[in-house]
């Protein structure tokens, strides 16, 4: 078998106070499709945090956190494996910067181009690639503050997809879209899924789980509550457990719905 993209064994984190995640025990492996779902609180936010070395377990004898089977790891190394996608990147563009300059960033761990960076041609090549990728090659010139949330979130995607990384790890994808907003950027996550692109999705919000996406691990108080097939996960029992208040839950054309 292949090495687990993450294993993570009884990991604590703590964060105001409080532990976010409790005793975490959690395994994906690579190219898998999978959604960590979780009402506010559950701890998907520290768990990205984790994952991007952001946030640092208590240290436990019997902790374990390792991705591709490394528990220490060069960041610039872990990206052509990992392409992160989350809200905190966006909340930190400005006028600044352009939709080229956006995605070159990736290149460089930092949102935008800076005077000590040297931009090669094939960075260029490769951040035109991933632009024309995602439909936003029209975007290189303008400012990202001057850009519909759906565009900028697709720029961050294509800056995610500049090393060809195995999986894209998606926080929250689609808060603040509008509707054809919330199509474009659905359609693009099937698009990458289908051509090889493992998925690894966090959200609150069930419409967000794409068809091609087969796992579901239920996140609660810091804590896995349930893991498996998406047909078992996603049911009205399982959900209303998970946020505490009846939930209905109907499934057309292989997107589940919540009310």
């Amino acid at each position: 078998m292949s090495t687990p993209l993450l294993e993570l064994e009884n990991v604590f984190v703590r964060r105001g106070g409080r532990l976010a995640l409790n005793g975490l025990n959690l395994t994906i492996r690579s190219g898998e499709h999978v959604a960590i779902l979780g009402p506010n609180g559950s701890g998907k936010s520290t768990l990205i945090k984790t994952i991007t070395r952001e946030c640092y377990p208590l240290l436990q004898p019997e902790t374990k956190l390792r991705i591709l089977g490394q528990a220490n790891w060069n960041i610039f190394d872990l990206r052509a494996h990992l392409g992160v996608v989350s809200n905190d990147l966006m909340a930190q563009c400005s006028r600044d910067i352009t939709g080229r300059e956006l995605v070159l960033s990736g290149f460089f761990g930092s949102i935008g181009i800076w005077p000590n960076h040297h931009v090669l041609p094939e960075m260029e090549a490769a951040a035109r690639g991933a632009m024309e990728r995602l439909g936003v090659a029209h975007l290189a010139d303008r400012w990202v503050d001057e850009l519909s949330s759906g565009e900028g979130r697709r720029l961050l995607i294509a800056r995610a997809l500049i090393h060809n990384p195995d999986t894209l790890l998606l926080d929250e994808p689609t808060t603040s879209l509008d509707l054809p907003a919330l199509h474009e950027v659905r359609s693009r996550m099937r698009d990458l899924a289908d051509h090889g692109v493992g998925l690894l999705l966090v959200t609150h919000h069930l419409d967000d789980i794409v068809p091609e996406i087969d796992r579901v691990i239920l996140l609660r108080q810091g804590k896995v509550l349930v893991d498996g097939p998406k047909e078992e996960i996603l049911t009205s029992e399982q959900l209303s457990t998970l946020f505490g208040v009846p939930v209905e839950v109907i499934r057309r054309d292989g997107f589940y719905h919540a009310w």
